[in-house]
């Protein structure tokens, strides 16, 4: 669902007008604009809640999960029955600014005051939902999406070049928008615009300090199992009578699926779970794992899809760019599911996203035990790394002795902690001008004393699941359906943060508490099974049978031409990969998203 909003402190005339254009609309959504005191606020699906006389007014993409926590706070100013739109109004009224604070759960809003002359932004800090803005010449304008800010006549479409750069090098940056003029809230952030000005502030963190301590394990697993059945139950609110899951073979989906199960028979609703298969590929194909889970949990209602439907259609077919960014993409695979789930009268599907970065811990809570002089660590990581089949030197390398580095010794040996060398094709003058080493450090301003645990915090804020994320919601919505993703809850966040480190990494098995806490709810195969499924000879495939076209794809000058990409040194690592002189990889991948995304739109903008 769609929405925008803007403020003119001078202009008074026009606002419905200006705003209409970014509502996209539709038989089944129609618009809705309010309009009053120099403020107009829009939804494409429901008209704006109103409140103070009509001086209050508020646009929201929102799922409030603490409903139970809220509706005790607020009584009597609401009624069980509220709707989490003037659940958040309610807010409002009750914290002003700081209620953003108060809110649990996947939202976006923006909220005028006209007796305040103030507008109150804020997005959660999942990053489930999203809120970008740009400032007029006479005040500010937001929306759910950056590509509808591109509608406003004072916006002249033009590319972010530090965002581009980023999916140039494998790492886009998720804090930037794609297009110049437009900046992204970041998550758990607020935004208050006044005739003064527009100011930003973070309302949600996880803690580095917080810690949670008990004196036995199953306290841990305790308290987590009761994270993930409020997670999952959460999400399930819905007035359909049949929720959905995905379920892979993996301890994610596994996980939440048997939850909702769980959660499906207390409430006598019915669960269908949706799985894929790769039958032209038996190292990425867990459809046996998948059918020992269905047995296993006895649920009965279940679709498995072959992943190879659509794999005969042009490598644009197969992965169309949404104008928002290079990440979000359309798949008619992802149709086929919604449209199999609209069928069967569900509108809620669950996934297992976000369980790598709440669950698999990091390797170098192993360093930190070898510095504490906890020699068993050694032969644990061996045992495993043979388990998995990793380069035993290289993986003693990386945790007993890059760890340990000083440094001064870094820098003199040139190299940088926590990054990776740039991929080949990112120039080296583009690399100067645009400060890329730094840019994409991956560090933050949130410090852990404990090197572990910020590991984790970064790879949290750059995590690539937000395209899968976004890609699912986008198509989605087509549907009349939304996607919502249980380990992206920021309860769990705040647990998984704050309890020790090697809870999640112990004995050779990452998700180590996870797999503890659903030892005999999910069959031993899933839950002790150290092996993950990576996709990336699925795609490597993908790079071949499509060669031709993804060759001529990649040798598209635009990107060239603006100093960010050397195409030539592209194509060789492309041709490499083809020929199978080089293993393919996810910095490929993002080069060719955006080679495909710039080509798609660049008669929209303007280099500069």
């Amino acid at each position: 669902m769609k929405w925008a909003a803007e403020v003119d402190w001078g202009a008074r005339d026009g606002l419905r007008a200006s705003l209409s254009r970014l509502l996209p609309t539709s038989p089944e959504a129609p618009g809705h604009v309010y309009t009053e005191h120099g403020a107009a606020l829009g939804h494409t699906h429901l008209p704006p809640l109103l409140a103070a006389g009509g001086h209050q007014a508020l646009v929201c993409d929102a799922r409030i999960d603490n409903r139970k926590e809220l509706l005790a706070a607020l009584a009597p100013a609401t009624g069980q029955a509220a709707t989490d739109a003037e659940l958040i109004l309610a807010a409002y009224h009750k914290w002003g600014r700081h209620c953003p604070e108060q809110l649990v759960g996947d939202f976006a809003f923006a909220l005028w005051d006209a007796q305040k002359a103030t507008l109150l932004a804020a997005c959660d800090g999942m990053n489930m939902r999203t809120l970008s803005y740009m400032q007029t010449s006479g005040g500010v304008c937001l929306a759910s999406e950056g590509q509808q800010l591109l509608q406003h006549q004072q916006c002249t479409p033009r590319y972010n070049k530090l965002a581009l750069a980023g999916w140039i090098s494998g790492r886009p940056d998720p804090r930037l928008s794609m297009f110049e003029s437009v900046e992204k809230l970041p998550p758990g952030h607020a935004l208050v615009a006044t005739a003064s000005g527009v100011a930003t502030r973070q309302f949600w963190d996880i803690d580095p300090q917080r810690q949670i301590r008990y004196p036995n394990i199953q306290d841990y697993q305790e308290h987590l199992r009761a994270l993930l059945q409020r997670a999952v139950a959460d999400r399930m609110r819905t007035p359909q009578h049949i929720v959905a899951t995905q379920m892979s073979g993996g301890m994610d989906s596994t996980t939440i699926t048997a939850l909702a199960g769980q959660v499906a028979a207390a409430e006598q609703k019915e669960l269908l779970v949706i799985s894929h298969s790769y039958r032209s590929l038996e190292s990425c194909d867990e459809t046996d794992l998948i059918k020992e889970t269905l047995a296993h949990l006895k649920l009965e209602n279940s679709r498995l899809l072959a992943a190879e439907e659509h794999i005969g259609l042009p490598y644009r077919d197969l992965y169309p760019p949404a104008l928002e960014n290079p990440g979000t993409v359309l798949s008619p695979r992802y149709a086929d599911e919604m449209a199999l789930l609209k069928e069967a009268g569900a509108s809620v599907l669950l996934t297992g996203s976000g369980g790598d970065e709440m669950a698999w811990g990091h390797s170098l809570t192993y360093s930190r035990r070898l510095l504490r002089g906890n020699l068993a660590v050694v032969p644990e990581v061996l045992s495993g790394a043979r388990e998995m089949q990793l380069p035993l030197l290289r993986t003693l390398r990386q945790l007993f002795v890059n760890p340990f580095i000083p440094a001064w010794l870094r820098n003199v040996l040139g190299r940088r902690a926590n990054t990776a060398p740039l991929p080949e094709w990112v120039p080296q003058t583009a690399i100067e001008r645009l400060n890329l080493h730094e840019r994409f450090a991956g560090s933050s301003a949130t410090r852990f004393s404990n090197p572990a645990l910020q590991a984790r915090y970064d790879a949290l804020q750059w995590s690539s699941t937000i395209n899968s994320v976004r890609s699912y919601g986008a198509v989605a919505e087509q549907y009349g359906i939304e996607v919502r993703h249980p380990f992206f809850d920021t309860r769990l966040a705040e647990f998984s943060f704050a309890i020790p480190d090697d809870l999640w990494l112990r004995q050779g098995y990452p998700k180590w508490l996870l797999r503890k806490t659903m030892h005999g709810v999910l069959p031993d195969a899933v839950c002790w099974n150290r092996q993950k499924v990576v996709f990336d000879a699925f795609f490597a495939g993908l790079l071949r049978d499509h060669a031709a076209e993804i060759r001529l794809i990649l040798a598209d000058r635009q990107l060239q031409d603006m100093g960010l990409l050397d195409t030539d040194k592209l194509l060789e690592s492309f041709d490499r990969v083809v020929a199978g002189r080089q293993g393919f990889s996810v910095d490929l991948l993002y080069a060719l998203m955006v080679q495909v995304w710039v080509k798609d739109i660049s008669q929209l903008f303007k280099s500069s």
